[in-house]
């Protein structure tokens, strides 16, 4: 598509992982798309220890496979072999083991930017996609037959008009904000510190959660002999970390994990983020469909939210393409096929919302009674025939009704 010409089916807001990579599949059909994205691509980070880190599913692994990126992605992952869930200071350990479940992996590590940086090298060679970047979003009119959205691009204003616009635009959505959708805010008054290290004990493709008094504490394992940690503290323990020394951090780190794998050594940079859940009242509007942290926030607990917005938009890319094949003029703001993708996508969202909202209580709770029985649920976790099993079906993206991204098939045949 001429970026002269502005006329589009799809206007994407945000190309982040989750606004890329749908670009990335509706381009590859016969739809037209326009991806819009406020930073510029191509500054990306060089290759440095502290990289930011997404976990992803076995699911995930089979959507990226069927969207033809995994070959590109498999010599920078690191596979997840095992999982082990403890709670510090109680007894009970369960163990979740890739091995057990039949699969050869439970899940992948790969940095954001490697992520990233491999989608957008593959959006420039697709022939339906425009890709305005740096560019930025100023209003979004919805009509009676299209979006009409402002763009600042390079100094001057510019009209995209579309079908359908898709909020990917993150947690604070101004094109959420546009449509007058509400969203519910779940406070948790935690914060993530957010860093990579080296330990002593090689991680051989261990991921760790530890749930600690104020939070869960992740470690998982990432190429380079690295560890990548997500640790949940409460904002004075986190205003109290964030003014250590490096030993004076390890310390406590190594206190709050423990020595499953030996002395932890060379930490890089700490970033901190405040953690809330914030759930949109719809999935969609009127010509308008919101995916990725515009429409569900959550946790970082069990690395649930990259993942499950993989599965909505590998959820509607079918129903959009299924549409465009099965009628050439198909109009793809259309009510009824929006209204398809909710129905589809709203089940898995609230499950999943629950799921880690229900963690973060459960294991938040400091009461004597209630801490014993926790102990208790993961011995029985571990020892219960099928317990285990359906857990990790479940937080693999292979539960309920799988596109066929998600079965590793192409969205056409």
């Amino acid at each position: 598509m001429s970026q002269n010409n502005l006329n589009c089916d799809v206007l994407i807001v945000g190309g982040g992982l989750v606004g890329s990579t749908l670009a990335y599949a509706l381009a590859q059909t016969k739809i037209s798309t326009v991806l819009l994205e406020e930073r510029n691509p191509s500054f990306l980070e060089q290759p440095s220890f502290d990289d930011r880190v997404t976990a992803l599913a076995n699911g995930s692994q089979r959507i990226l496979q069927g969207l033809g990126l995994w070959a590109d992605l498999a010599e920078v992952v690191e596979p997840i072999k095992s999982i082990h869930i403890s709670e510090r200071g109680r007894f009970g350990v369960s163990r979740i083991m890739a091995e057990e479940e039949g699969v050869s992996a439970l899940g992948y590590t790969i940095e954001n930017r490697v992520l990233g940086s491999t989608i957008w090298s593959q959006l420039s060679e697709l022939d339906s996609l425009t890709c305005l970047a740096p560019a930025k979003l100023d209003s979004v009119s919805i009509g009676t037959d299209e979006v009409i959205a402002g763009v600042q691009i390079d100094g001057s204003h510019q009209e995209v008009r579309a079908k359908l616009v898709v909020a990917a635009d993150g947690i604070k959505s101004k094109v959420r904000e546009s449509l007058g959708i509400t969203a519910l805010t779940d406070v948790y008054h935690q914060q993530a510190v957010i860093v990579n290290c080296q330990t002593e004990v090689p991680h051989d493709g261990q991921a760790f959660e530890r749930f600690t008094s104020s939070g869960p504490l992740a470690f998982l394992p990432l190429r380079r002999g690295r560890v990548g940690v997500v640790w949940t503290l409460d904002p004075e323990q986190a205003r109290i970390i964030s003014d250590l020394a490096d030993e004076e951090f390890v310390a406590e780190l190594q206190k709050a994990f423990g020595n499953r794998l030996g002395r932890i050594g060379r930490v890089g940079s700490r970033s901190f983020y405040p953690l809330t859940r914030v759930r949109s009242d719809t999935l969609i509007s009127n010509r308008a469909v919101l995916v990725g942290n515009a429409a569900l926030s959550l946790h970082p607990v069990a690395g649930q939210g990259f993942n499950l917005a993989l599965r909505d938009i590998a959820a509607l890319a079918e129903v959009l393409t299924a549409a465009r094949y099965a009628n050439a003029t198909m109009d793809l703001g259309d009510s009824s096929l929006l209204g398809r993708y909710q129905a589809w996508r709203l089940g898995d969202q609230r499950r999943v919302a629950k799921f880690t909202h229900g963690l973060v209580k459960l294991f938040g709770y400091k009461l004597g009674p209630l801490a014993i029985t926790r102990g208790l649920c993961l011995m029985a976790f571990d020892l219960i025939p099928g317990a285990k099993g359906k857990l990790a079906q479940q937080t693999m993206g292979l539960t309920g009704r799988l596109s066929r991204l998600a079965r590793g098939l192409p969205l056409v045949s």
